[in-house]
């Protein structure tokens, strides 16, 4: 009796496409530093990016790791858009409101050296005020322009530290403030250095910086009230 075998399964070809927006103006690194400075596209982008922090905040979502690296840019005719990205390390708290957010504690020790909080570096437990403070070390560096070139690469960073030693080594505000938590930073930063530069922001805005770089959490404004006190702070010194 001749034996039919089965016929072979079919063979599927299974592929997953994803489609993201391209953002024609690159990372925000990219996109100030290949530019003229322009006060008009730096105010543009502090408030955006409080806007966008203040709505992850209202869902319940930690980014962690904000940093000019993950902000990408769309170029309009209406001036820059820009969009938080690379949410690898965020954590979400379901159901928990912006007040709560502040209260809700993590362990892992992440982000970016150069715009992580003190508490992250002393290796505490620390909350969604961790943002702010990256904000903040982000929004000093795009209103003075101030950059760094990171040991190992050749490329220009923004980003606020302070000079350590004579060897004048560059330190994470975070880490500095984190060793030392009555250090005072100087905001405006007391030289400037070759134009072209922006002029140094004003006293309101200031105050929200050196605000927002407290080295207490709980000092920091919530996302929601910086996206309000960066509107007032912007038009105050505009005066």
């Amino acid at each position: 009796m001749q034996r039919h075998e089965d016929p072979p399964a079919p063979l599927y070809c299974v592929a997953l496409w994803l489609v993201m927006e391209y953002c024609d103006g690159g990372d925000l690194n990219h996109f100030l530093l290949s530019r003229l400075p322009d006060n008009q596209n730096n105010h543009a982008v502090v408030r955006q990016l409080c806007s966008a922090v203040a709505f992850l905040h209202s869902l319940g979502i930690t980014h962690r790791d904000l940093k000019p690296d993950n902000v990408l840019v769309c170029v309009t005719s209406k001036g820059p858009v820009v969009k938080v990205a690379d949410f690898g390390l965020s954590k979400m708290s379901p159901g928990v409101s912006e007040g709560e957010l502040t209260r809700q504690h993590f362990s892992s020790t992440c982000g970016s050296d150069f715009y992580m909080a003190p508490e992250v570096w002393g290796g505490l437990t620390y909350t969604a005020q961790a943002d702010i403070f990256s904000l903040g070390a982000m929004f000093w560096a795009v209103l003075e322009r101030i950059t760094f070139v990171e040991e190992g690469t050749t490329q220009e960073q923004l980003g606020a530290y302070v000079w350590k030693g004579r060897s004048g080594r560059l330190v994470p505000l975070g880490e500095a403030l984190w060793e030392n938590a009555e250090l005072q930073l100087s905001i405006p930063i007391k030289f400037r250095r070759a134009p072209p530069l922006p002029p140094p922001p004003g006293p309101a805005t200031c105050t929200l910086l050196l605000d927002m770089l407290a080295a207490d959490p709980d000092a920091r404004p919530t996302a929601t009230q910086l996206e309000a006190r960066v509107s007032c702070a912007l038009e105050e010194d505009s005066h």
